[in-house]
Parts: C-alpha cells; structure tokens; sequence
C-alpha cells in the first residue's frame, strides 16, 4: 500500500508540471517567435510488463537521482507566418534564426519583430542589436528592402546582410528570457542552407495549437483527479487495517 500511495503522489506530481508547461504554453500563444514546451516521463517495463523506475546513477552530490525521469524538450516546428505590412518585420521560412547581441553574449530567436533605435541600429524590441555579417546594422534611409537571404538595401544601396545561422541539433538550445534561446553547449552553429527565405513585413506566430494545449489540459486535469481518488482509497484501506485488522473479536 506505501508503494502504490508513492505511485500515486508521483502521479501527482507529474500531472502538476504537465499542467505548469500547458498552461505556459496557452499563455504565450499569442506570442511572435514563441515556440511551445514539451514534457515526457520515461518509464520502463521489467520482464513480467510491469512498469518500473530506470535504475539512474546518483548526482554528482551523491543524492539519488530524480525517479521520475521528467524531460522537457522545445518544439522548434515553425508557426504561422503572418502579414504586418512594416518593413522591418521579419519572419524565416525554414531552419534558422536570427543572431541577437545581448550583454550576456550572443543570443538566437525566431522573433523578428525589429524596430531601430535612437542611433538607427536595428534591435529587437527590447533593445538588443540585430547582427549583421559586419557586425550591428544600421539603417539611417528610408525605403528598406531585405532580400530571400537576409541582403540589406536602403534607399537602393546595400548596406550588409543579416547573420543567420542554424545546428545540427536544436534540443542543445535552452530557452532564454524574451524568446531567446542560448547555445550551452559545445557544439558549434552551422551555416543556413539556400532553401531558408527570409519573408520581409511578415512574423512568425507561436506554434501553439490552442485546441490542442485545452485538450491536453483537460486530459491532465482528469488523471490528476484519478490519482487523487485512488490515494484516498489506499488511504481508506489503510486505516481499516489499522482499525479492524488485528482487533480481538
């Protein structure tokens, strides 16, 4: 009965971090560039098809690992592209994203909402310098034309390109505050291919499919329910073996 009242806590407990990533995810829904969370819990089944726990090494402090097995990966799918109408709105059609210089290093994002500051550098919206292949880009005309690979025209003269990159492997990006995404990993970026097509007055949506995260939330809060009800049932058998088992008659 401690075992399954153990199972049922952990059940629990994964249902409230599914819904923590649901609930993050409907709410950024109608983010530019977002891209939407992803939880999985791994289990195995040992030979006679009941699931067990992984045996896992112990952390570095010499505590057991987590039991539980919880992954969160990041859906790099692309979302919908959507038409603004402003010159400096861009969105990329394929593997890609655009380079972002941030005090804390060099950071990558889908979200291409740009404007230009006092100075005429082109930045995100919250102030970080878009990178050009040269370096910032500064636009001081007024007719801005950016071409399929990210070329840069003002007023008929080019001025530079945009620094687009993309890796072999997008799970070793970690999201970052503001729709960034950061590179802790020791594997290099790799250059874009020719199929990218940078889209000028357009953006990329969230990839959140509404529906699909309220479905998911109703299906999270249904096995939570479940868990709860059958610990207050193991927890009803336990106190009638406490109270009657045992007792002189």
């Amino acid at each position: 009965m401690i075992n399954g009242m153990l199972e049922s806590s952990r059940g629990c407990i994964k249902e409230e971090l599914r819904m923590d990533i649901i609930s993050n995810n409907l709410a950024n829904s109608t983010g530019i560039g977002f891209k939407k969370d992803r939880i999985s819990f791994q289990q195995m089944l040992d030979e006679n098809g009941q699931s067990t726990t992984p045996q896992t090494q112990p952390t570095s402090e010499g505590l057991p690992a987590d039991p539980c097995l919880v992954t969160i990966t990041v859906d790099m799918s692309g979302g919908d592209i959507q038409s603004t109408g402003n010159q400096l709105d861009l969105a990329i059609s394929g593997d890609g994203f655009f380079k972002i210089s941030t005090p804390d290093g060099v950071r990558y994002t889908r979200k291409g909402n740009f404007t230009l500051d006092s100075a005429g550098t082109l930045v995100t919206q919250d102030g970080y310098p878009v990178m050009g292949k040269g370096g910032n880009i500064t636009i001081t005309g007024n007719n801005v034309a950016i071409g399929d690979q990210g070329t840069i025209s003002v007023d008929g003269t080019n001025i530079g390109q945009l620094d687009m990159v993309t890796f072999e492997d997008t799970n070793n990006l970690n999201k970052d505050e503001k729709n960034l995404f950061r590179n802790d990993s020791d594997k290099p970026e790799v250059a874009v291919s020719d199929e990218l097509n940078v889209k000028q007055g357009y953006v990329e949506l969230a990839n959140v499919n509404v529906a699909e995260e309220m479905v998911n939330m109703i299906h999270s809060m249904r096995a939570f329910e479940s868990y709860q009800k059958a610990m207050k049932a193991i927890d009803e058998l336990n106190g009638k073996a406490i109270n009657d088992v045992g007792v002189l008659r």
